[in-house]
């Protein structure tokens, strides 16, 4: 198809007092007034009538409108207000563009798409609105090949119209950067694939414990890492001198984790994080400068933070790069900001997806001028270049794998990173856009790599195991006993409702499966993109399986394995199970956490609370089961919302939970427990083994006896130093 004769074949679109003639990007009130918009409002007009049906976020006219990675806030507000300049006369003196504080606009003007040669019909009106906002992609039938003949199908396919115009004039305008294509190590894409035989290969520490997040200072002096002794229950940042090879504790606090958060690039001053999660949350960013030729450090308290995860920090004179969290209210998401460590003003340097976990790295060049930062992307992770202010921002690749961290070449030519799934040191050639690769044969599964040079790296060996235990209450006391215990990480399962069993997940760097376990016997059934999978549940009669992502629901029929629905939700899922009468409950996070239904029969949502949750179940028709944020349980009555308190565990800081018709199953991640839903009696039934064992999920099934756990395990491991054999 002629995109531009296509869009050549719409006359206008009428918005009330205001008629648009999209071949000349022109506005006009059929009287007095013309008006030709300039590219970006016309792209940006166009944009809010195919979608006048609900809101529009600041992110999404970043990436559907300007479609560039970033775009100040300021330049979205001053586009916006020109908008509304332009769409202002005497015949529309009313709103056009409603603001929803922190959310984003809404398009309030009627619209109507006419193509040449046609009648229109004055009756019609605009759909109403759903909350919150959700795409629905129902599978191929013959059921809904044909169209349908409501009123409404001139809006969908006038949205449609409007896409392809919005498209069109992108490509006219020629302003948009190209996009970088994915690239997968086996790619044509990748050039210069070579492969070591021999390594030279150097264990850097050797206590029994478990170590994380390594980090090599300028010049590679210092190695920083957090450990965590065995049988401690808290972790310390060390260093190592890489001359002297002596590993120095630095800093302990009780009660918390201290972890290395970067350095800064034009001194030997290292950046901690002192972090403790629940009740008594404790958040500090910290300093610790190094004198000259002395493992000594003079240690300075930078400020109070609010982060639950580590960040990433880096620094240059007195400006500090970092990872923000809470990005627009969203918990767990980043942007990366810069801090004047003088005046305290700091500016928000990128602008990430809010579909998704965010930019969460952060480097600067050697030459202080420009950054590297990543982004969580669907199935992956991108690798974006900008200045050091975060203007002229480049995606370099996208990866279809997660990526910790990146690296510069010590001129800034090149790019690197390792790809710990492949076994492979990566490398992009800025210049020429070339990839290489090099196969490292490393015997040990790592934890996380960081590439010192193109022939050298530092990794630490696996630090986590996860299992999948069922909970065996049949003897006097309670045991655990192995579900899918393996060496690669298992982490959710759906138990059979009509069978004892389930499907569960594993885990890889650059792929998930899944797997049905019935009477001892594994059968793969599915590889998955490396998307986060927040649940998987299967359906009353264990015909189909849920499976939620962090903003995208698909349903899978057991019997061909194939996608019977996706549905795409605006706001965050942040658990997801089956309730009663083709209903899903889920828990979604925008500026709280509430639960909602929605029901795939109406293909539209309820909201069932308004005040903060953390996760709901559904049993029956008439209850909704819900923790709120203080981690109370409370039986909410739907018909009439009267509510009783049925568990009180504010104590705790950190719940999973599950319920059959009779009991209610939670861990506090070390022990689980059940309650009875008739007598509300607490019984205890199992401890962990050990101090680095935690309990992170419950799932239950309607069969008796179908209790299992997700076990995590903190394994000992160690860093090694590799390097290619002279």
């Amino acid at each position: 198809m002629n995109i531009v004769a296509f869009c050549k074949n719409i006359e206008k679109i009428k918005l009330e007092s205001w008629t648009i003639y999209p071949d000349r990007h022109l506005l006009t009130d059929n009287d007095k007034i013309e008006r030709e918009l300039e590219p970006l409002l016309f792209r940006m007009l166009l944009y809010f009538i195919e979608n006048s049906n609900r809101i529009v976020t600041r992110q999404e006219l970043s990436d559907e409108v300007w479609q560039q990675p970033y775009v100040d806030d300021n330049a979205i507000n001053r586009a916006i207000s020109e908008l509304r300049k332009a769409l202002k006369s005497e015949k529309q003196r009313g709103q056009t563009l409603k603001t929803h504080y922190r959310t984003g606009y809404s398009f309030v003007l009627d619209a109507e798409v006419i193509y040449k040669g046609t009648q229109t019909d004055a009756s019609n009106t605009r759909p109403e609105p759903i909350a919150p906002t959700i795409t629905h992609k129902p599978a191929p039938s013959s059921a809904n090949l044909s169209p349908s003949r409501t009123p409404i199908t001139k809006y969908i396919w006038g949205g449609v119209a409007i896409a392809i115009c919005v498209v069109a004039g992108v490509m006219l305008k020629d302003q948009l950067p190209l996009i970088t294509e994915e690239i997968d190590p086996s790619s044509e894409l990748v050039k210069n694939k070579e492969y070591i035989t021999q390594l030279d290969k150097e264990i850097l520490t050797w206590s029994k414990g478990s170590v994380a997040f390594q980090d090599l200072s300028l010049g590679g002096r210092f190695l920083a890492y957090s450990f965590l002794a065995e049988g401690d229950r808290n972790s310390a940042l060390y260093v190592k001198d890489m001359k002297s090879l002596q590993n120095i504790k630095l800093v302990e606090r009780e009660g918390a984790n201290v972890m290395p958060t970067g350095w800064a690039a034009d001194s030997l001053r290292l950046y901690y994080q002192i972090s403790r999660i629940g009740e008594n949350k404790v958040c500090e960013l910290w300093s610790a400068t190094f004198m000259p030729d002395s493992t000594d450090a003079e240690h300075t308290k930078v400020w109070d933070c609010h982060a639950e995860r580590r960040m990433s920090v880096t620094s240059v004179e007195n400006t500090l790069l970092y990872t923000k969290y809470d990005y627009r209210d969203r918990p767990y998401i980043s942007a990366i900001f810069s801090k004047d460590l003088v005046s305290g003003t700091e500016f928000q340097v990128t602008s990430p997806n809010i579909r998704f976990s965010g930019d969460f790295y952060v480097k600067l060049s050697n030459s202080k001028n420009e950054i590297l930062f990543l982004r969580s992307i669907k199935n992956g992770t991108a690798i974006f270049k900008a200045n050091a202010d975060g203007s002229d921002q480049e995606i370099l690749v996208r990866l279809n794998y997660r990526l910790r961290s990146v690296d510069w070449s010590d001129d800034d030519a090149k790019v690197m990173w390792f790809d710990d799934n492949e076994n492979k040191l990566m490398t992009y050639e800025l210049a020429s856009k070339i990839v290489s690769s090099v196969y490292f044969p490393l015997e040990k599964e790592m934890h996380s790599a960081m590439v010192v040079s193109a022939e050298q790296l530092i990794f630490s060996t696996k630090l986590l195991d996860g299992n999948i235990y069922q909970v065996d209450e049949s003897t006097s006391t309670p045991l655990l006993t192995p579900f899918s215990v393996s060496d690669v990480t298992e982490s959710l399962v759906a138990p059979f409702n009509r069978a004892n069993g389930g499907i569960f997940l594993t885990r890889g760097a650059r792929n998930q499966s899944l797997w049905k376990m019935i009477d001892g016997a594994r059968t793969k059934l599915l590889s998955l993109p490396t998307t986060e999978i927040v649940d998987i549940v299967l359906s009353p009669d264990d015909s189909q399986l849920l499976v939620a992502y962090q903003n995208q629901l698909e349903i899978i029929s057991m019997d061909n394995l194939n996608i019977v629905e996706s549905i795409t939700v605006n706001d965050t899922i942040a658990d997801a199970s089956w309730g009663l009468n083709d209903n899903i409950l889920m828990t979604l996070i925008k500026d709280t956490s509430d639960a909602w239904s929605y029901s795939l029969k109406e293909q539209k949502f309820v909201r069932l609370t308004k005040k903060g949750i953390h996760s709901a179940r559904m049993i029956d028709e008439d209850y909704l089961y819900y923790f709120d944020k203080s981690y109370r349980l409370i039986k909410r009555e739907l018909e009439n919302g009267s509510e009783q308190v049925l568990l009180d565990l504010s104590d705790i800081t950190h719940l999973s939970w599950s319920m059959t018709n009779e009991f209610v199953y939670f861990s506090s991640g070390n022990s689980i427990s059940k309650m009875d839903l008739r007598s509300l009696t607490v019984t205890k039934l199992l401890d962990v083994e050990r101090k680095t064992d935690s309990f992170f999920g419950i799932f239950t099934g309607a069969v008796k006896g179908q209790v299992y756990v997700y076990a995590k395990r903190l394994q000992n491991n160690h860093l090694l130093n590799v390097s290619v054999a002279k």
